[in-house]
C-alpha cells in the first residue's frame, strides 16, 4: 500500500507528521538513492528505500496505550509477584507493551505504556521537558503565605525542585488539593517535595502527561492512545 512520504517517517519513528515535512523540506530524506524534497511524494514501503542519517528507515508496528493506575498496585511487569501489578490489568496482544516509567504502588493516575522504546525515552527523560501534573491531597491547611514560600522550590537529597507550576485548588482545616507540574521523574519527587515543607501526601495521583490527559478514564482502564494525543506527544518530542 502506498503512502505519503510524511507518514512513513512518523510511522518510521523518525518525527511528528509536522516535523517530518520540514525534514522533507531540508533535504534531509533520501529515497532510492535521490534527495527528496517534495512534501507530497507518495512512495511503496515494500518497494522504496527511505534513508534518513544514513540509516535505511522500516516503518514499525508500534502501539501507545493510557492507564489509570490504581492505588495499592505495582509498576512492574514480573511474572513472580504476588501483589497486583499493572501487568495484570494490560489487554490480551502480542505486542510486549511496557510502561513509560512508573508510579509509586499508592500513587494512582496516568501511566502510558508502549513497545516504542525511542517515544519511551523521550517521555521519561527530563531533557525533553515533558510536563506530569499529579493531584496531591495533602494533610491540614496551607496559608498563601507558606504557600508563596512553596513555589520557590525545594532543596531536595537528589537536587533542587522548583515546579513548574503549583496550584491551590483547595483548602480547609483538614486538607489541602493541590495542583503541581513538573518535568523531572526522580523517585517519590512529589513527595519528597511536599514533605521537605512538613506536608503529608495523603493521595497522589497524576492527571496528565504532556498533552495526554486521564480524563474520565476509569481506575484500572486502559485505552488506545488516540489519533490527536499520539500526535501531539509527537509534536513534543521532535520539535
Amino acid at each position: 500500500m502506498k503512502i505519503r512520504l510524511n507518514r512513513f517517517l512518523s510511522l518510521s519513528g523518525v518525527a511528528s507528521r509536522r516535523k517530518a515535512e520540514s525534514l522533507i523540506e531540508s533535504g534531509e530524506i533520501i529515497v532510492n538513492g535521490q534527495v527528496e524534497t517534495r512534501l507530497q511524494k507518495v512512495i511503496d514501503p515494500e518497494k522504496d528505500k527511505v534513508f534518513f542519517e544514513k540509516k535505511l528507515l522500516v516503518p514499525q508496528n508500534f502501539e501507545y496505550y493510557k492507564m489509570n493506575k490504581p492505588r495499592f498496585c505495582l509498576t512492574t511487569m514480573a511474572t513472580d509477584e504476588k501483589r497486583r501489578t499493572v501487568r495484570d490489568l494490560l489487554p490480551d496482544s502480542k505486542t510486549k507493551l511496557f510502561p513509560i516509567g512508573r508510579l509509586d504502588y499508592d500513587t494512582e493516575g496516568l501511566l502510558l505504556f508502549t513497545n516504542d522504546g525511542q517515544v519511551a525515552h523521550r517521555i521519561s527523560h527530563p531533557s525533553f521537558l515533558i510536563q506530569k501534573t499529579y493531584l496531591a491531597h495533602l494533610a491540614g491547611n496551607i496559608s498563601k503565605t507558606f504557600f508563596e514560600k512553596m513555589k520557590k522550590g525545594a532543596n531536595l537529597e537528589d537536587g533542587f525542585l522548583v515546579p513548574e507550576k503549583l496550584e491551590m485548588v483547595s483548602s480547609d482545616s483538614s486538607e489541602s488539593l493541590v495542583r503541581i507540574e513538573i518535568h523531572v521523574g526522580r523517585n517519590h519527587i512529589v513527595k519528597n517535595f511536599f514533605k521537605y515543607f512538613g506536608k503529608e501526601v495523603r493521595k497522589l495521583k497524576r492527571v496528565s502527561v504532556g498533552p495526554v490527559k486521564l480524563a474520565e478514564l476509569g481506575s484500572g482502564k486502559i485505552i488506545k492512545l488516540d489519533y490527536n494525543e499520539l500526535q501531539g506527544l509527537k509534536e513534543i518530542m521532535f520539535k
